[in-house]
């Protein structure tokens, strides 16, 4: 895993490498399995809630739509700012089956005019590696602007990431050599 902090004002870019004892036509069965969620929830114990609110494989194309609410316990000083609906989100992705490639972004569940104040995107591709192996790199940024807390929620926020991130591989993994 490669992340790498950026100054203030920037956003916080971050990469996750994730390599496979797989063949890749296998691990893309799992990466766009309609179960895959089911299985991820049960990885992720800071997670609540993972519903999929759309999977629609249509020409060479998987259009998902993920929803996701934190079970986490706010600190006592940001409980009258921070409301569990600030803890909930949408992660929208499209995957490109003949590219291997996927496309995320994040849309937390705010009102639509705080959503300036946050944006998460990113990118993952698959690639085969030979003798039955695959690759998922993983790259995006985060960025919060809300100034006094900026630097330290976005690496709170990139560490949930790596950990969802993780979760998901170990999951794919799972879905791709069931028998």
């Amino acid at each position: 895993m490669r992340a790498a902090w950026c100054s203030l004002g920037s956003p916080v870019q971050f990469e996750f490498v994730h390599e496979f004892d797989i063949p890749l036509d296998a691990l893309e069965l799992a990466v766009i399995s309609p179960n895959l969620h089911q299985a991820l929830a049960q990885r992720l114990p800071n997670i609540s809630i993972v519903q999929q609110k759309e999977h629609v494989l249509k020409d060479n194309r998987l259009e998902r739509v993920w929803s996701y609410r934190a079970n986490v316990q706010v600190p006592a000083f940001a409980r009258k700012h921070v409301t569990p609906e600030m803890m909930a989100w949408d992660e929208h992705s499209s995957y490109d089956i003949p590219r291997h490639t996927s496309e995320w972004t994040i849309r937390p569940h705010v009102k639509p005019e705080w959503r300036k104040y946050f944006a998460a995107k990113g990118t993952y591709v698959l690639e085969a590696l030979g003798s039955g192996r695959s690759r998922r790199t993983v790259r995006g940024s985060v960025e919060l602007h809300v100034p006094l807390v900026k630097m330290v929620a976005e690496k709170l926020i990139v560490a949930e990431v790596k950990k969802t991130f993780a979760a998901e591989a170990e999951t794919i993994r799972d879905l791709a050599t069931l028998t």
